[in-house]
């Protein structure tokens, strides 16, 4: 009996539970489930769309910013090569004018230099040409203080001559041989007629 009693009590352990009818989805529900999450699958389908064609955009407006700061960038690096080509140009011409003024002082130094040799040379001639000059005027100045001298000795031996005849006149003999005396040594001074008058008073 107990066999029997059992085995009814475990077919009934057996038996599945009846489904809540909370938890079972109507048609309707079902329906509803699905539309509530098409339309999330649609709004964040359009959200992502939105972003993207936002994102483009932004991509777009930076790449147009992007162009224009590289035509401005290339504008500018232009403008300033073609300064710095028209300043290299400008100090191209001043270095072209720099060599031609360095070429033409060149020249100019060189002819200078050609200038000065030659003045050097005509000062060495002038100097050369002076000191000639200042040796004929020492000779010339001896040969004057010679003339002097002779002319002096000259006018002396006549004074003795003149006082010679004059102490032959008075007859003074023993002056007279003393003036004489003192002609002997000058009486090349004496002119012709002089000597003649010397050489007739030592006969005497």
């Amino acid at each position: 009996m107990n066999d029997e009693t059992k085995l009814p009590q475990q077919e009934a352990d057996h038996t599945p539970p009846p489904e809540d009818p909370s938890q079972v989805l109507s048609p309707r529900r079902r329906s509803a489930l699905v539309t509530y999450l098409a339309i999330l699958f649609a709004v964040a389908f359009l959200f992502v769309a939105v972003m993207m064609v936002v994102e483009t955009q932004r991509l777009k407006n930076l790449n147009e910013e992007l162009k224009d700061s590289s035509q401005r960038t290339s504008a500018s690096l232009t403008s300033n090569i073609n300064a710095l080509q028209e300043e290299n140009q400008r100090l191209s011409g001043v270095n072209e004018e720099l060599n031609s003024r360095i070429a033409d002082l060149e020249t100019s130094l060189a002819g200078q230099e050609d200038q000065n040799k030659e003045l050097r040379s005509q000062t060495e001639s002038l100097e050369q040409e002076a000191e000639t000059l200042r040796q004929e005027k020492e000779s010339l100045e001896e040969q004057a203080e010679l003339l002097t001298q002779q002319a002096q000795d000259a006018i002396e031996v006549s004074e003795l001559l003149q006082k010679a005849i004059a102490a032959d006149e008075e007859g003074k003999m023993k002056k007279l041989q003393e003036l004489l005396e003192q002609i002997e040594p000058l009486k090349e001074l004496l002119s012709p007629s002089e000597l003649e008058w010397y050489e007739n008073l030592k006969i005497d």
